[in-house]
């Protein structure tokens, strides 16, 4: 049997005080052996040696862990690992993402993933208590299918809210608490450190408690794409370093969020105040980055243009006003920059095109105007 000491020495593979230990991963399977799927085949799906299944003595780190879980849910397409008795199909999440991206901030990406959670599944009986002190208190009730460990899939979804929403914003969550009804986590990582936070065992119910604070913040990353770049890394599920964006990033959003209040060629100024920076201090952040402003602004507001053409079916006259063109021949000239054809011809050549017209739904979708802004 492998020591912790090989165990940590083997790429993958952490010793079981920093991990998710061996003698517990088997738990994390169960709602799929339940439906006949093989544990060993999953491990090996997700790039894990087998040997580990039930193996006290070692443990697979938070990167490790996040593959793990994946495959779990493509393998049921289920969120919930086929832990409840009605799961979620991944389909139906990748919307719950879509919605909650568009919130204005923390809080309201929370409220909005409850809502949609609960239309999702009976099973998670979710629900928020707001508390006096200033905190935010999330409730999760999980109605597990019998032969499963209960604690695993409250262990998984914390950590995924965790992890997630402080992605959203840029940097960790400043817990004020967290409870869960489990008796005892010896076996597993270390929670308190993970968190951030007192974790109280054998509570009535399972639940987080957010600083008021956080919910306040505006949301640093809002689309899809950004999403897909995050979950492509393999994010370490068991680290608290949460990296803000990039200045890029930073600005893309803040051009985004002005282009949706119908300023489509907003200012160096406007974006500056909005990622708390000077005009030249944005110009010099970008250009470390190998960025430039102008081009950035123009990229994103001819992405604007390119979805409307393919995933609506207005004029292109009337596109070129809603983007702010005054007159239809420059919004042409200015398509034909970036596009390198004309919006007519853009539209005929793309329209069938499935792939394209998905990613142009999805585009508009994340950019949908917040109000109309009167000339």
């Amino acid at each position: 049997m492998p020591t912790p000491c090989l165990a940590a020495s083997t790429p993958g593979l952490v010793e079981p005080a920093h991990g998710l230990g061996g003698a517990t991963i088997g738990e994390l399977l169960q709602g799929a052996v339940l439906q006949g799927h093989d544990p060993h085949k999953l491990l090996e799906a997700a790039g894990i040696d087998p040997a580990i299944l039930n193996d006290p003595a070692i443990a697979i780190g938070g990167r490790d862990f996040v593959r793990l879980v994946r495959q779990v849910q493509i393998a049921l397409d289920d969120v919930y690992l086929g832990f409840l008795p009605q799961g979620s199909r991944l389909a139906l999440e990748d919307e719950r993402i879509l919605c909650l991206l568009q919130a204005a901030n923390l809080g309201e990406a929370i409220r909005f993933s409850v809502r949609f959670t609960n239309a999702m599944t009976p099973d998670v009986g979710a629900q928020l208590f707001p508390e006096a002190c200033g905190a935010l208190r999330h409730a999760c009730a999980y109605r597990t299918i019998p032969g499963v460990n209960r604690a695993m899939l409250v262990w998984v979804r914390f950590i995924w809210i965790y992890q997630f929403f402080g992605w959203l914003i840029g940097r960790p969550l400043k817990m004020k608490g967290l409870s869960v009804s489990e008796p005892g986590n010896a076996e597993r990582f270390d929670p308190s450190a993970l968190f951030g936070c007192p974790v109280t065992f054998g509570a009535p119910e399972d639940m987080l408690t957010y600083d008021m604070r956080d919910l306040n913040r505006p949301l640093l990353r809002r689309s899809v794409r950004e999403y897909q770049d995050y979950c492509a890394t393999e994010p370490d599920w068991f680290a608290a370093d949460i990296r803000p964006p990039d200045w890029t990033t930073r600005t893309r959003k803040a051009i985004i969020d002005l282009q949706r209040l119908g300023s489509w060629f907003p200012t160096i100024e406007q974006v500056a105040d909005r990622v708390s920076s000077s005009p030249r201090q944005l110009r010099h952040h970008l250009s470390q980055e190998g960025e430039n402003f102008q081009n950035l602004r123009t990229r994103l507001r001819g992405e604007a243009a390119s979805a409307y053409l393919l995933a609506s079916d207005l004029p292109i006259q009337e596109i070129g006003m809603l983007l702010g063109f005054s007159e239809p021949g420059s919004f042409s000239r200015h398509f034909i920059s970036w596009a390198g054809t004309s919006p007519s011809d853009y539209r005929a050549q793309h329209i069938g095109d499935a792939g394209r017209m998905a990613n142009a739904s999805a585009l508009l979708a994340e950019r949908r105007p917040l109000r109309i802004i009167e000339p």
